[in-house]
């Protein structure tokens, strides 16, 4: 038979008494070490949490330690320890645990009044009957964004609008700065649901025409709920820009002036972030 001392040849008793002594510790200090190894993780180990009802009507929460057809022994988060008879306990159920993080979605949903809409909607635009090209706007409103728990927005803002029409040999450029009331809903309670928008107010011109007038727009698209705060909106839009331009003629060498209105449209999509 094939023994470790024959493994080593003879006169080299250095190697194999390392081995001899190695193989002595393990064996005698293996149990030990495991001993040691398990108190160690005693701390470490956990629990399913409980909720413990007595006959009477008190609860405790805790962890179960042992429990047999005669008593039960509950450790608490606090670390300490009780024991009850099964005959004084009248239920034993599991706890159920909420994510914070929709607890958290939840109370900041309710909790946030104030927001701020950011729009950019882009498009054909065009002057009924006299002029076509394009047309762009960029608008920032503040308000109450949660109305009713209903993610309602009511609130105001001021932006910049722009249009570029032409008709036959003659291109111009228009420019406005609209200050405008808005109001939007989803049509849904639920996160992601089809919503409708308008605004209304006045467009100050800056370039191309001598007054502003009505500024108006609605669309309807699809919001998503991104969190308890923040909300994205993609959808189609028509807005109305008015402006009040002076028109001269002449009429048997006589100079003529008046007051005309050009109705500036846009029928485009929209693009918002509300935070």
């Amino acid at each position: 038979m094939l023994s470790v001392r024959s493994m080593f040849p003879a006169g080299d008793k250095n190697k194999f008494a390392y081995f001899k002594n190695l193989h002595y510790f393990c064996s005698r200090n293996m149990k030990r070490l495991f001993y040691i190894l398990f108190l160690a993780a005693l701390p470490l180990l956990s629990y399913a949490e409980v909720v413990l009802t007595l006959n009477s009507g008190q609860t405790v929460k805790g962890g179960i330690v042992f429990q047999n057809e005669e008593v039960v022994v509950i450790k608490s988060s606090e670390g300490q320890r009780f024991q009850y008879p099964m005959t004084e306990v009248k239920d034993i159920s599991e706890t159920v645990e909420v994510e914070e993080t929709e607890e958290e979605d939840v109370a900041e949903n309710s909790g946030k009044k104030v927001g701020i809409s950011l729009h950019l909607s882009a498009g054909a635009g065009f002057i009924p009957h006299d002029a076509a090209g394009a047309g762009f706007d960029a608008m920032v409103y503040v308000g109450a964004c949660n109305l009713l728990d209903k993610h309602i927005f009511v609130g105001g803002g001021v932006g910049f609008e722009s249009f570029f029409v032409s008709a036959a040999s003659d291109k111009s450029t228009a420019t406005f700065i609209p200050v405008q009331v808005r109001f939007s809903a989803p049509l849904m309670s639920t996160p992601h649901a089809p919503a409708l928008g308008c605004s209304l107010g006045y467009g100050f011109s800056t370039k191309g025409i001598d007054k502003g007038g009505l500024a108006a727009s609605f669309d309807a698209g699809w919001r998503w709920q991104i969190n308890g705060k923040s909300a994205m909106f993609a959808g189609l839009t028509a807005s109305l820009q008015q402006g009040k331009t002076t028109v001269e003629e002449t009429i048997e060498d006589k100079v003529y002036t008046s007051t005309a209105t050009r109705n500036f449209c846009k029928l485009g999509v929209k693009f918002a972030v509300q935070f």
